[in-house]
């Protein structure tokens, strides 16, 4: 579909139209075509001679003198109902796509049990220990034992270090929380 076709002129055909957001008034213009996604006019401004494109809420004086609106034309209309479905497809994606980002798994690098025995040194320090372990409980407790670490049954100020299995998706426990408010440091061990 051809500008020319749409409004019924011909090539060369001047048009008045008037812009609602604008204190101009009506305006001749001359269309030149429809717009790329053709929900508007690319057209020239007889005023200045400038480039103008003329909206789909512009009011366009018909040559039988019949004043419409762009957007009420049925193939404007159509145009314009395809461009707000594919903005409105393209902001779900793109909702859709933040919401993915955001509970993606992001992968946590732990340390194991063993790095944490061999590289901490645990001579006298107190250490509670807490969620879903690599080992049970009581052979954890052992190995931190037979380094020289004190073993409490909770979080409190006395403690030196929180030994945690992985939480998932940087979840904040109740004992991480007391932990971070008595400044006690926190170690992740993988399972």
């Amino acid at each position: 579909m051809t500008v020319f076709e749409l409004l019924g002129i011909s090539q060369g055909d001047a048009i008045i139209a008037d812009n609602p957001w604008s204190d101009y008034g009506e305006r001749e213009m001359i269309p030149l075509a429809l717009s790329k996604n053709g929900i508007s006019i690319r057209a020239i401004d007889t005023r200045y001679g400038d480039i103008r494109y003329i909206s789909s809420e512009w009011a366009i004086t018909m040559q039988n003198g019949d004043k419409v609106y762009l957007k009420d034309i049925p193939y404007i209309s159509e145009k314009l109902d395809e461009w707000n479905k594919d903005k409105s497809e393209a902001k779900e994606q793109q909702k859709l796509a933040q919401k993915q980002i955001k509970e993606a798994e992001i992968e946590r690098e732990l340390a194991s049990l063993d790095e944490l025995l061999s590289a901490l040194k645990l001579e006298n320090v107190k250490v509670a220990i807490t969620g879903t372990l690599p080992a049970p409980r009581a052979k954890v407790k052992e190995l931190l034992e037979e380094k020289g670490a004190t073993v409490l049954g909770g979080v409190s100020k006395k403690l030196d270090l929180l030994i945690m299995g992985d939480t998932g998706k940087f979840e904040i426990t109740s004992k991480m929380q007391k932990a971070h408010e008595l400044g006690v440091k926190i170690v992740t061990v993988a399972q």
